[in-house]
């Protein structure tokens, strides 16, 4: 199968870019509400490109602006699985013994029963600060609009993410703050991504498809 990890990058370099904090009305115009969305990461290039460091998507109809702002505006790192990422590499930079506690549910009051005695939602506001200052500063992320069929959208997230992980050529900065994850997933993929890893990479027909939609 075709490699298409420059194709990838060299189409996505060359697209719109949103930077944090992004224009909702223009972001709702242009995808109305449906798609995915093509990360970026300051310090993160490949041959010359800004290098990709997720995909992303949205579960139901009309839900990419909310599951954007759940990753990017939220101070609340229980509704994004990005936020959880980014939390664990500073916590296990510092050796923090509260990463095990990190991710505990925390929304009903049986979980609240449940994990009361070992979450500390003002301690944890140390980090969610630190986590909104590193997307601030340092993400953007170009889209692909208007994906209205979830299958559809459910199989560019798994193909354009097992093409990343997939590539030989996937590398990062030896200062990439991925690098710090204590999950060997996302420091060996290279991008902030756990599932469809091994998945079926998009193949050359479907990439050609999707890039010209438009």
């Amino acid at each position: 199968m075709t490699d298409i990890y420059d194709y990838i990058h060299e189409y996505f370099n060359n697209q719109e870019r949103f930077s944090f904090p992004y224009n909702k009305k223009h972001l709702k115009e242009t995808t109305e509400s449906n798609g995915l969305y093509v990360l970026f990461e300051k310090g993160e290039k490949y041959n010359g490109l800004d290098r990709i460091v997720r995909i992303g998507s949205h579960d139901g109809n009309d839900r990419l602006i909310k599951r954007l702002g759940n990753h990017f505006n939220s101070k609340i790192h229980r509704t994004s699985v990005f936020r959880k990422h980014i939390g664990r590499c500073f916590l296990n930079i510092k050796n923090d013994e509260y990463l095990e506690h990190w991710n505990r549910p925390f929304k009903s009051k049986i979980e609240k029963k449940l994990h009361g005695e070992f979450v500390d939602l003002e301690y944890e506001k140390i980090y969610e600060k630190q986590i909104t200052s590193h997307i601030n500063e340092n993400l953007s992320f170009a889209i692909i609009p208007k994906i209205f069929d979830k299958l559809k959208r459910d199989r560019i997230e798994e193909g354009l993410i097992s093409s990343l992980n997939k590539s030989d050529k996937k590398i990062s900065s030896e200062n990439w703050l991925g690098n710090f994850h204590p999950d060997q997933r996302i420091r060996n993929s290279k991008i902030w991504n756990i599932e469809y890893l091994k998945h079926q990479p998009l193949n050359l027909n479907e990439f050609r498809e999707l890039i010209e939609k438009k």
